[in-house]
């Protein structure tokens, strides 16, 4: 028996010795083969965008991109289905390590049988292209650079809303008094359509400039080089010179120098202005204008930079735009379809071109019914590809998305087609999507930097801004997001529902927000493919069968109509790939079961009625940003482990909305790589509490060794306690901004000692005497300063005081006075005053304000007020901006 059993031993022994030697074969041919399908995934992925980057393409290459960009998306179905089953722990014993191997074979073998399958067809697809040929590009739109040159003709007879934006840039052109006479080189700012070409026109053959300036000259530049416009100016005035840039500048200086001149170079794309800028002299006391039209915010600003201005296109209003879009539909204002054509007017964005061409083509199809014109809008991106009337549009929608210079940044850009029409996004919800999506591997910075280009492209368009002027929420132009649509809906990136019974096909981006999204349903086979889902408004149940999902990566259920339940949110925490979780509407709860996330990146439960956040939640190994207004369950049984959990493996950077107690302020002390804290502060917190969450903050603050830390601050208290902030610094710290909303009775002692403090902002319940206000004046590094209250006492700025400030921003119900000395604020660029109690100017001398581009006023002042800001205005040679807001 003892022989029998040690040979039935040997046979097991035997098998699983070769089980793990096979397993071991297998597991390296698995991570060959993974290595090689994302080298195909990245030549995929660059085939794709090398065909976006062209002007067109025929059929046979379409075709083919389109099963590539498929194949694509299978490839990166395959890894993620398998790759996370397959983790384990790197820190593991061998023995740990053994079974955990034994336990994944079977999905190794799943793995290494799927990746054989999409070999295969990688193979076949090749074949195809090479049968069928890849094919050039066609000749077809070789043509189309010049289609926007005709927009000026096209909309001469048109000019609707034109004369005041026409009356404000001759007022720029025209010399300001007592300023001596140069070059001046204004830039016209804005996205394509928006009427730059036509307004520069129309200044350029005003009376006024034809009078005064003898040299004139119009070049377009669009995707030229500074060579070819040097010449083409050159031409226009009457010589013809060729050489090099070198040559051709001089000739122009020579031909500049004696006289004053106009310039408008048009469409450029391209930063030519460092090349181009010497070939037009700047002789003082002799007044010259150059005016430069671009959709490019940074070319605007390089050419505009010195002695120059930049003027940003505005849209036409409600009314102008409808009187423009009934004219050219030859619609009367009582028809009963100018109820219908409300819609396309929205899709237009008071962009005159895209009123002009969208009210042409429903023009052209005569007396459409009501069902039909409701077709006609709803299909508008299809037809910018198809109908003639809308060329001049679809040109320029397309040569904006060309123009993009990054292929990740067109891929955002379509990702917008996931937000409604009216719904402003917000950019940073927009960028940690983005970062959950794994579209691109960068981090948060190259995102921001993305959503940044896509600004400075005029593409999208800012709707709020942040006290520090950064982008807070924005819009896509609603003809740009017609294109956007269709061209997701070809390429199956983003699915929207339009009302159909039933969303078919393998939906990856799945979007909800139509009126009747709720009756579309999902097929249960659709669901595994979908890797992000966002739902705004109803949904019907089969979409929200969360047991379905199993790629998903993105949750956004924020504004979520439907009340989800206990089964939902159990359901959820199975989504193992979950990078993106945001919840809404009633629910109360989180379920412990949220600790299976061990990928979550971004949980933001701020639109829920969460009042206690479970420990799990804080567990999270991945966890970088958490929002809410809630406190943190009773930890006192685990509190040792939690810290040291908290100071050794926690990624939590972001932890926005905590409701302080003892048991947080203690966690705080271990969270060392958090970056951005925003605090609530209750009115019942006692002595105890109030020491730990000091010692907290101070220890929070004094973690800031670098100016690159970037560290954010936040507290909101009902009730102010001398207590919280009255700590000193014990060396040099860091801290980027820093946010006080409360009842202030004084400025905290460390505010003034801080090292980088870019950004203060303090929104006082009572008012800011001249001690917290002299306190404030003395804070070296601000850039932004912003002061909310009901009341304020005199604030002087004096010589040497916020010497780097670009922004400041006073909102109070009254205020005895504000004076600026002479010199003081040397760098100010925006000047908010929002209190209906101003009287004139009181101690502000605007000419003061050398740099100063925009002034906001409360709409309640005083008409004398308003007249005299806006005369100021025109007389400061910057000519700032003077709006008039209204305010709560």
């Amino acid at each position: 028996m003892e022989i029998v059993a040690t040979t039935f031993v040997g046979r097991i022994a035997l098998k699983l010795f070769a089980f793990l030697d096979e397993n071991y074969r297998l597991r390296r041919n698995l991570e060959h083969d993974i290595q090689r399908i994302r080298m195909e995934l990245d030549m995929i992925d660059a085939a794709i965008h090398d065909h976006d980057d062209r002007r067109s393409s025929n059929q046979v290459q379409t075709a083919w991109i389109q099963l590539a960009r498929e194949l694509g998306h299978s490839i990166d179905d395959c890894i993620d289905r398998f790759s996370h089953r397959l983790a384990k722990d790197a820190a593991a014993s061998p023995l740990r390590k053994t079974v955990s191997r034994l336990k994944t074979a079977p999905i190794r073998t799943g793995f290494a049988a799927e990746i054989r399958k999409i070999r295969k067809i990688s193979e076949e697809v090749s074949k195809l292209r090479e049968s069928y040929g890849g094919g050039e590009p066609s000749a077809s739109e070789a043509s189309a650079s010049g289609a926007l040159s005709e927009e000026v003709h096209a909309l001469a007879s048109d000019l609707v809303g034109m004369d005041e934006p026409r009356d404000e840039l001759l007022e720029l052109v025209r010399e300001t008094e007592g300023q001596p006479k140069q070059l001046k080189v204004i830039s016209i700012v804005g996205f394509g359509g928006s009427g730059k070409t036509l307004l520069a026109r129309e200044v350029y053959e005003s009376d006024t400039v034809v009078c005064q300036y003898k040299a004139r000259a119009w070049v377009r530049a669009a995707d030229k080089g500074a060579v070819c416009v040097l010449q083409e100016i050159l031409e226009e005035l009457g010589m013809q010179v060729t050489g090099d840039a070198r040559k051709l500048t001089t000739h122009l200086r020579k031909c500049l120098e004696p006289k004053g001149f106009f310039i408008v170079i048009d469409d450029m794309r391209t930063e030519l202005w460092n090349t181009m800028k010497n070939s037009f002299p700047a002789v003082m006391g002799v007044s010259s204008r150059v005016v430069v039209t671009t959709p490019i915010q940074y070319i605007a600003n390089a050419c505009s930079s010195a002695h120059g201005h930049v003027y940003a296109m505005r849209t036409l209003s409600e009314d102008l735009s409808r009187q423009l879009f009934l004219k050219e539909a030859s619609l009367e204002d009582s028809s009963p379809s100018n109820e219908l054509g409300s819609e396309a007017l929205k899709k237009c964005d008071g962009l005159p071109l895209a009123l002009v061409t969208t009210a042409q083509f429903l023009q052209s199809r005569g007396d459409p019914t009501r069902t039909e014109w409701a077709r006609l809008c709803s299909n508008l991106g299809e037809h910018l590809e198809t109908e003639d009337t809308l060329a001049r549009m679809k040109h320029v929608v397309r040569h904006s998305y060309a123009g993009l210079p990054d292929h990740f940044i067109k891929t955002f850009l379509l990702y917008l087609g996931i937000f409604p029409r009216d719904r402003p996004v917000r950019r940073e919800r927009l960028i940690r999507r983005w970062l959950a999506e794994g579209l691109f591997g960068g981090d948060a910075e190259l995102a921001t930097c993305y959503f940044k280009k896509l600004i400075d492209h005029s593409i999208i368009r800012p709707i709020d801004w942040s006290s520090n002027a950064e982008v807070k929420t924005c819009q896509t132009h609603g003809m740009m997001l017609e294109f956007i649509l269709h061209k997701s809906r070809c390429e199956n990136f983003v699915t929207l529902s339009h009302d159909q019974a039933r969303l078919t096909g393998k939906a990856r981006w799945l979007s909800l927000h139509h009126e009747r999204a709720g009756q579309a349903r999902m097929s249960p086979e659709d669901l595994p493919f979908v890797r992000s889902l966002t739902v705004f408004g109803k949904a019907h149940k089969s979409v929200l069968d969360f047991s379905k999902y199993e790629l998903l990566r993105v949750l956004d259920l924020e504004e979520c109509e439907d009340e989800l339940g206990d089964k939902h949110l159990r359901e959820i925490c199975n989504l193992l790939l979950l990078r993106y979780l945001s919840l809404g509407g009633p629910i109360s709860v989180l379920p412990k079961e949220i600790a299976k996330l061990k990928l979550l990146e971004t949980l933001d439960i701020t639109r829920t009625k969460i009042e206690i956040l479970p420990i799990q939640v804080i567990e999270l190994p991945r966890l970088i940003h958490l929002f809410g207004r809630f406190k943190l369950e009773d930890a006192s049984q685990r509190i040792s482990k939690l810290k040291n959990f908290l100071s050794e493996k926690s990624n939590l950077q972001t932890l926005s909305g905590f409701v302080a107690d003892k048991g947080f302020a203690q966690l705080m002390d271990h969270m060392n790589n958090l970056t951005k804290v925003k605090i609530c502060c209750e009115s019942t917190m006692d002595v105890s509490n109030i020491t730990h969450l000091s010692k907290s903050i101070n220890g929070f603050i004094q973690r800031g060794t670098h100016a690159s830390d970037n560290r954010s601050l936040s507290l909101n208290f009902n009730k102010w306690s001398e207590d919280l902030l009255s700590f000193s610094l014990e060396k040099t710290c860091f801290l980027s901004k820093l946010k006080l909303k409360g009842n202030i009775l004084s400025l905290p002692p460390f505010v003034t000692t801080l090292a980088g403090l870019t950004e203060l902002s303090l929104s006082s319940l009572g008012k800011f005497t001249g001690d917290i206000l002299a306190a404030v004046s003395i804070v070296r590094s601000l850039q932004y300063l912003k002061l909310v209250a009901s009341h304020m006492d005199k604030f002087v700025i004096r010589k040497g005081q916020l010497n780097i400030l670009l922004r400041l921003c006073i909102v109070v119900q009254s205020m005895e006075d504000l004076e600026i000395e002479e010199d003081a604020l040397p760098c100010l660029e925006s000047l908010q005053l929002l209190s209906k109690d101003l009287d004139g100017f009181g101690g502000i001398r605007m000419e003061f304000l050398g740099r100063l581009k925009e002034v906001a006023l409360d709409d309640g002042v005083s008409d004398e007020a308003k007249q005299e800001w806006e005369e100021a205005a025109k007389k400061h040679p910057r000519r700032p901006k003077v709006l008039f807001v209204k305010t709560m």
